[in-house]
This record gives C-alpha cells, structure tokens and sequence, in this order.
C-alpha cells in the first residue's frame, strides 16, 4: 500500500483554514464529454485533484474530525493527496465549491447535508467536476453524487445505551440544528432509548427534545443541557459538533450520564459512559475507488454494514448492554429491524 505523501500545508481560504497534501505529481482535468464520473474513469490516484470542505474545526471531537481522519486514511491507504478546508461558513459554501472547480480539482467533497443547496447551485456550471455531499441527499444534477450516511443506524445503537443506563428514564436529546436527517435521527435514539429503559422497568420513561440552532456555540450547549438536567433529565445526547463540548462540560457538572456521537468522546470528561464512533475511512476509501473506476454516480448510502459506526464504552457499560447493542447490530445488517418505523416525519 503507498503511504501518505507529502505534508499539510496551511492557507487562508475565505477565513478558513486550508490544508493540503503538497504533490509532486501532474493532475488531470476531466475531458469535457460524458459525465464527470466516466471521464474519471482510469485516473490515477495520485493525479486526483480532490478536496474536502468542512463546516467547522477538524479538533471538535465529532463529525469535522471523523471525517477528516477519513479522508487521511483514504490518502494513506490509495496515495490520494485529498486537501480540506475547515471552518468554512455558510456564507461561504458556494463560493468555496467554485473555487476548487475553477482551479480543475476533479472531485470536490462537503461534510453535511447544509451543503446540499450550494452544491446544486453550483455543481451544474461544471458539468466535468464531480460533487459530493458526504450525508447529501440532493443528486439532481448528473454530477452530484451524495452519500448518505444512515447516522440514524447509529444513533439507534447510542438509544439502547441510553435506556440501560437511565436511573429515572427521563432522557435530554440535542441537535445542532432541525433537519429531516437530524430529525429521523433522534427519533431512532430516543425510539430506542424509551423502549430499553421500559423494557427496565421504567414504565414512565420519556425522551425531551431541543434544538441548539447551532454547531459551534459552547455556551449554548451548555445552557440548554442544564435547563434539561435541571427539568429532571439523568441522561443526555447531544449531536451538535463542538456546541456537543458544552453539552458534556454542563452533563459533568451536575452528574448526568452522556452519551457520546459521531466520534469518540469518553476522554473529554467522565460523565460521558459510551460513544458512537464514527470511522469515515471505509467510506472515502470506497468513494475515491468508485471515483476512479467511474463509478461514483447517484444517489449512495452508508451505515452499519460498511463499518461506519463503532460503540466504544467505559467501564461502566454492563456485559448486558453490550450484548443488547451488538444484537441490534447484526438486526439491522440482516434487515430483521426495519429502523423506518420509527421516523415520525
């Protein structure tokens, strides 16, 4: 396997920071014909011009750094010299995905489903660049290619940690900002969370929703937690990216249990008793290889049968938790649970 070439090297880019891998190697443009996937076809990973654009810092802990690492472990394993730009605002997002167009990158990838407007605005002026909105949702153009990532398989894994370590049943659930996809989200967690703390004997168990209309905002996080602690919640879940930081620091405070999502967050404080990792590297791995062989078309979907999520506990995770979130596991993978129930929109 080619390692990793080249070192990350810092830029301004529209008040954000860019870092690439610096390369050695010539790039190829797209031949103008055909769809931007088949002109890809054959392309050498190392000739890919491609880049990541991320909402915010690659240090939150969450999503920006899962994918990320994503993407280096793509660059590591194929010799693709994938650059990102973090903290890129929604301002913005259309003139970033331009940018790169114009400056011939043959792939141009976004972390979030927020992407989804501006990539349809701009992906078809540049009919020979392939877009890619990593939990996208849009592909009206012929050269949008989004991958879903079903994080509703995962946050269903978070509920049933949730709702075996409840005291009290009353369960705090977070977004960072309301969307279909976030929605359908927390409706598996808190669907899951309510039925594993009644199946415990907690007839009353109730799950509360927010929404903190932000990713980045510590002190929101932190006060819309504690309101929700202070309304009687013992257990939280908060998917907010770094907003999720203040949401531990409040849950830690006053003794609450969190559980941790989209990254591994048991190290940040001790109240936080699991997480739902999320490793990215089998999905770019796979993105950038249906990319060279032409193939990277339409609408795709990931989850748990790609390896997508990982459960990591502390210590304080009972054998029979672990059992009940490794059942649900293969359930999902067989299709034996059909998750979709739970969507209430």
């Amino acid at each position: 396997m080619k390692k990793l070439i080249g070192l990350f090297l810092c830029a301004a880019l529209l008040g954000s920071t860019f870092v690439g891998c610096a390369s050695s190697g010539g790039t190829s443009s797209a031949a103008s014909g055909g769809t931007a996937a088949s002109s890809a076809a054959g392309t050498k990973a190392s000739d890919i011009k491609a880049v990541l654009i991320l909402p915010g810092s690659i240090n939150d802990q969450g999503w920006n750094a899962s994918n990320c690492a994503g993407a280096k472990a793509c660059n590591a394993k194929l010799g693709t010299k994938i650059e990102y730009v973090e903290n890129v605002k929604e301002a913005d997002f259309e003139a970033t995905f331009t940018q790169y167009a114009e400056r011939g990158y043959n792939l141009v990838m976004a972390a979030g489903n927020q992407f989804d407007k501006a990539c349809e605005a701009v992906a078809p002026k540049f009919k020979d660049v392939t877009f890619t909105v990593v939990n996208g949702t849009d592909s009206k153009s012929s050269n949008i290619a989004p991958i879903f990532v079903k994080e509703y398989e995962g946050a269903y894994l978070a509920g049933i940690i949730a709702g075996n370590v409840t005291k009290n049943g009353k369960i705090a659930t977070m977004g960072g900002q309301s969307s279909k996809a976030m929605g359908q989200l927390l409706d598996t967690y808190e669907a899951a969370a309510v039925q594993a703390a009644k199946a415990n004997g907690l007839s009353s168990a109730k799950a509360t929703r927010s929404y903190l209309d932000s990713w980045e905002d510590l002190s929101v996080g932190k006060q819309v937690t504690k309101q929700m602690i202070n309304n009687g919640a013992d257990t939280v879940f908060c998917y907010a990216n770094e907003a999720s930081l203040g949401s531990i620091s409040a849950a830690g405070e006053a003794g609450a249990k969190f559980i941790g999502f989209a990254g591994n967050k048991n190290s940040v404080n001790k109240c936080v008793v699991a997480s739902i990792d999320e490793d990215y590297s089998n999905l770019y791995i796979w993105a950038l290889q249906e990319f060279m062989a032409g193939k990277l078309k339409g609408a795709q979907e990931a989850g748990i049968a790609q390896g997508i999520f990982k459960p990591v506990y502390s210590d304080s995770i009972t054998k029979a938790t672990k059992d009940a979130v490794a059942k649900a596991e293969e359930e999902i993978k067989s299709g034996k649970i059909n998750l979709k129930q739970y969507f209430k929109e």
